[in-house]
This record gives C-alpha cells, structure tokens and sequence, in this order.
C-alpha cells in the first residue's frame, strides 16, 4: 500500500516536507497516544537525509519500514500483548539483542524511558530508549580497542561524545 496519501493527509502545510509538528500527528503508539516529542525529533534526525530540517517523501518511506521494523521487535517482546513492554519484557528483549548488562543499570535504562512509574513502556520510548542504547555502545566500541570492556578516555572526549549524541 502506498504511503503517499498519508503523507499528503499529516502535510498540512502542502510543501512536500513534513514540519516535526506535522510528521509528530502522524506517529502514534499502539494506544492512539502521540509518540514522545524526543522520539520525533530523534526520527527527523536519522532520517532526514538532505538536512533541511524536515521530511520529505521519500525520507519518509525510509521512516516508515524503519518503524514498521521496530514494531515487528516490539510485539515480538510484548509477551502478554498489552500493547506495552514492561520491565521484565524490556530485560528479555536487552539479551535477546546481545547486552549483558546488570539488572541495575537495567532497571536504571528502563526507568528512564518509563515515564510513568507503572511498568508500561510505549513503543516510541521503547525505540527511543534501544536507539539511544546502541548509540553509547557504538561510541564505546570506538574507544574500547581491546574489546575488554573498559575505555581511557579524557574529560573533553567525553563531553565531545555526549554532546554528538544530543
């Protein structure tokens, strides 16, 4: 099925590119609810492959069978199919992609992203929180030579990486 009349329907404006605010209306979770004004912004910059700031059509595709992708993952992960991921479908998921990580950084990572303190993860944040995880082991990796999990690394490399990552 084409996406196109999506896109004409969320481009109100009728400039071929979809605004944040624009592409925002036409993101939404499993429960109607509007995907995280993060996760949007996070969308428009992986995406956006001519860096103007917005979305065109065919940036738009690329999002689409990105996402299309994620949820494929996300019901996969969403055992008791609540439409959300909680905490121990969350940590299922982290090993199923490779983390060996505490079960308190764990617990830290998805209480981050859970907003709500109920143990109900939306899938925007579940993308935001994994994209945001594979982002920090990349930058790791770049510094981690020797690969046993430990870097050097000096206080303005730091802030250098954290800011790339903003």
């Amino acid at each position: 099925a084409s996406l196109f009349p999506l896109f004409k329907a969320v481009d109100k404006t009728g400039t071929g590119q979809l605004t944040e605010k624009e592409l925002r209306a036409a993101l939404v979770n499993g429960d109607y609810t509007s995907f995280d004004p993060h996760t949007v912004k996070m969308m428009i910059r992986m995406f956006d492959a001519d860096k103007s700031g917005t979305i065109g059509f065919d940036e738009f595709c690329a999002l689409w069978g990105f996402l299309a992708a994620w949820r494929t993952l996300f019901d996969r992960f969403d055992e008791d199919r609540s439409g959300y991921i909680s905490f121990s479908e969350y940590s299922n998921a982290l090993v199923a992609f490779g983390y060996r990580l505490s079960s308190t950084f764990v617990s830290l990572l998805y209480r981050t992203y859970e907003k709500n303190g109920n143990d109900r993860m939306s899938f925007d944040l579940f993308v935001q929180s994994c994209i945001v995880l594979k982002r920090m082991t990349d930058v790791f990796k770049k510094y981690d030579e020797d690969r046993d999990g430990y870097i050097t690394l000096g206080f303005e490399e730091f802030l250098t990486e954290v800011l790339r990552q903003r």
